[in-house]
């Protein structure tokens, strides 16, 4: 009887330690690659493809959230947005364009970001690759893991 106890701590102990932790706890990112975009995820994200007639588009999907996407000739930036209703911001990186807009009001308006290579808008007008991705209907905290994910887009050629 007096080594029923250690055997039974033992035993309980050796089951905690075997018990397999599906939690993503190692802090490894979703990266999700479109054209020569990589987003990275701080939680698991998914793309699901969907058929396109002239264009890659889809879905990514994770956390409640569902962005979708369209990579093609004919997406363009967000234009005459309401200055009441967004802000956008437009910049250079690493000679590409990124346009980000974000509703002051996400529950009710489209959290987007736009990305072209700029030297392809320049050669070819009528036709360039583009990414469009946006999301709509989150809450204030999920726009800004979005537009954290938007901030740190990564551009591969």
């Amino acid at each position: 009887m007096k080594y029923l106890k250690p055997i039974t701590l033992i035993i309980a102990l050796f089951f905690f330690l075997s018990c397999n932790n599906d939690v993503n706890n190692n802090n490894e990112l979703s990266s999700i690659e479109i054209g020569n975009y990589v987003f990275n995820f701080e939680t698991e994200f998914t793309l699901d493809e969907l058929q396109g007639i002239d264009s890659y588009v889809g879905n990514i999907n994770g956390s409640g959230i569902s962005l979708s996407f369209d990579y093609g000739w004919y997406t363009r930036p967000a234009t005459n947005l309401p200055t009441d209703e967004y802000l956008v911001t437009e910049e250079e990186i690493n000679g590409h364009y990124r346009q980000i807009v974000k509703p002051i009001d996400p529950e009710a308006n489209f959290t987007r970001i736009h990305l072209f290579e700029i030297s392809d808008s320049i050669e070819n007008p009528g036709g360039y690759n583009s990414l469009t991705m946006s999301t709509n209907n989150i809450n204030a905290a999920e726009q800004e893991m979005i537009i954290k994910v938007f901030n740190n887009v990564e551009i591969v050629e």
